[in-house]
């Protein structure tokens, strides 16, 4: 009953998303559809939180480094409660409005503004890190893109978390193979991703991104060092007609929106 419930969440975030790619500037799209069983999981299985109270102090937190796909973020907040699925659909983006085409700290349920790759998993070690001096036992969820993990500042970030046993800390690697650039094995090969997260003392598993039941074992695996799970995901996943392909930018037209939704087998709103 809990697989069934968490995989219409799913399809129920990736309508939102594509409703989002209808507005009038669109949305990131591949990668905020690449993520969304990683979200489920993270906000419907793993995750202590409050959408009532967004800052109560006993939460986890949740960092999106990966923060241009803002709008699958967005989404999965939303259905969980942080916010109403219409009110988003009808101010993203929008003059004035929190929710901004790269998360916004604003919004209820994200931590930090991000956007800037590479500079999510230094801001969840340092958040884990404070919550231990503070005696604390909130856990820390850093997502981000595979392409990211070319940045230095990821392992210099992951070098402190393993030096310092930060075992609340989980960087979980949206794997889907593609940024804004092309594949991200033809501009950084991430080939050994896998290898060097144990090699900088993670404990580190790869799952198909996809397959709540696997991420959800992962994440609750006990550990007391960091955790990486490398999520093997697909951009545009959940939406057939996109899947593998999906446009790392989208802005759809009221037909496209229409065939969009009907691929996901919905009907438009």
């Amino acid at each position: 009953m809990v697989q069934v419930l968490l995989e219409e969440r799913a399809r129920r975030i990736r309508r939102t998303i594509l409703r989002l790619a209808a507005t009038s500037v669109g949305c990131h799209l591949g990668g905020s559809l690449s993520m969304v069983e990683l979200l489920v999981v993270l906000l419907g299985r793993v995750m202590k939180f409050r959408p009532e109270e967004p800052r109560w102090e006993e939460r986890d937190s949740l960092i999106l480094s990966k923060g241009h796909a803002a709008a699958g973020l967005y989404a999965a907040l939303a259905e969980f409660g942080f916010f109403d699925t219409e009110e988003l659909v009808q101010r993203y983006n929008a003059d004035g409005s929190p929710f901004t085409g790269h998360v916004n700290a604003a919004v209820p349920g994200v931590e930090f503004p991000t956007g800037s790759l590479g500079h999510g998993v230094g801001l969840g070690v340092g958040l884990a890190m404070g919550y231990r001096l503070r005696q604390r036992s909130n856990r820390v969820f850093v997502v981000c893109g595979d392409g990211e993990m070319g940045e230095g500042s990821n392992w210099e970030a992951l070098q402190i978390a393993a030096q310092h046993r930060l075992s609340r800390l989980t960087v979980l690697v949206d794997r889907n193979g593609g940024q804004n650039d092309g594949p991200t094995e033809a501009i950084l090969s991430q080939a050994s991703l896998v290898e060097r997260l144990r090699a900088f003392g993670l404990k580190t598993f790869e799952v198909d991104g996809h397959d709540l039941d696997a991420l959800g074992r992962a994440l609750e695996e006990p550990s007391e060092e960091p955790r990486a799970i490398v999520a093997r995901t697909q951009k545009g996943a959940g939406v057939p007609m996109f899947r593998g392909k999906g446009p790392h930018y989208a802005t759809f037209n009221a037909d496209q929106l229409r065939r969009a939704l009907a691929s996901l087998g919905e009907v438009t709103p």
